[in-house]
This record gives structure tokens, C-alpha cells and sequence, in this order.
């Protein structure tokens, strides 16, 4: 999706840590998430791209370092338009997984349904930068 600039005051008011119900919320449970695990690239789908400046302001916030790399795919869709998901009836990660795909397989169709590459061939983890992030 490019560089872009995001001001969360503007967009949602204050940043919430737990919602009415007391429960974490999503922006601040994988910012926290996120940091205890280390994580440096994220890729996800544009449908999330809005929640990027949130998390980067949470991470300051939260003294997190140097910021994660963000990546946003376009979202893999039905002929109609519809967003593929889980709660349609659309096959999960873990069903492909339980059928014998490989993670590096997975990868690879990633990848080519995002129009990242051409080939459904299998990328590495250790490879997925060189695939996802711009030159």
C-alpha cells in the first residue's frame, strides 16, 4: 500500500486499552503481542490497514523500540467481491496445514494470490522479505 501517514487522534479519538466490558483490546493485545515475541515484519491484509498508526502509536507509548516493518496484501476475494473468511465457510490455514501443505507451500500460494509473484512455487521463511518487502 505505499508509505502513508496516519493520525489516530483523528481517526477513532483516544486509543482505548480495554473496551466497556474490561476486556484488552485488539490494538493493544498484539502490540503487546507483538513485542514479547519480538516481531519485526508484519504482513496482513488491507482490511487491517487503518489499525497501523494505533499500534505504532501504542508501541512509543509502551517504549517498544525501533518500529516493526508494516506490509499490507491485498485481500484475497470470492468472483462476487466478498473477502474470503473462516466464519463463510472458506478453507482455514490449519485445514490446508492437516491436508499435507507445507508452510514454505503456503507461502508460495500467498504469494501469488496477493500478485506478489506469478508461481505458486514455495517460499521459505527465511525468503519471505525478499518476496513481501519492497525494494
Amino acid at each position: 500500500m505505499g508509505p502513508a501517514a496516519q493520525e489516530p487522534a483523528l481517526q477513532c479519538g483516544d486509543l482505548l486499552l480495554r473496551d466497556r466490558l474490561g476486556q484488552w483490546t485488539y490494538q493493544y493485545a498484539v502490540v503487546v503481542d507483538d513485542l514479547r515475541h519480538g516481531i519485526d515484519l508484519i504482513v496482513r491484509g488491507e482490511d487491517l490497514f487503518a489499525s497501523t498508526g494505533r499500534q505504532l502509536l501504542l508501541r512509543r507509548m509502551l517504549r517498544g523500540g525501533a518500529p516493526p516493518v508494516f506490509l499490507h496484501h491485498p485481500l484475497i476475494r470470492r468472483v462476487s467481491g466478498q473477502k474470503l473468511s473462516k466464519a463463510e465457510g472458506d478453507t482455514a490455514i490449519r485445514e490446508l496445514l492437516d491436508g499435507g501443505a507445507t508452510p514454505a507451500e503456503l507461502f508460495g500460494l500467498a504469494a501469488r494470490l496477493a500478485g506478489a509473484r506469478d508461481t505458486d512455487a514455495p517460499i521459505e521463511p527465511g525468503d519471505l522479505a525478499s518476496v513481501f518487502v519492497p525494494a
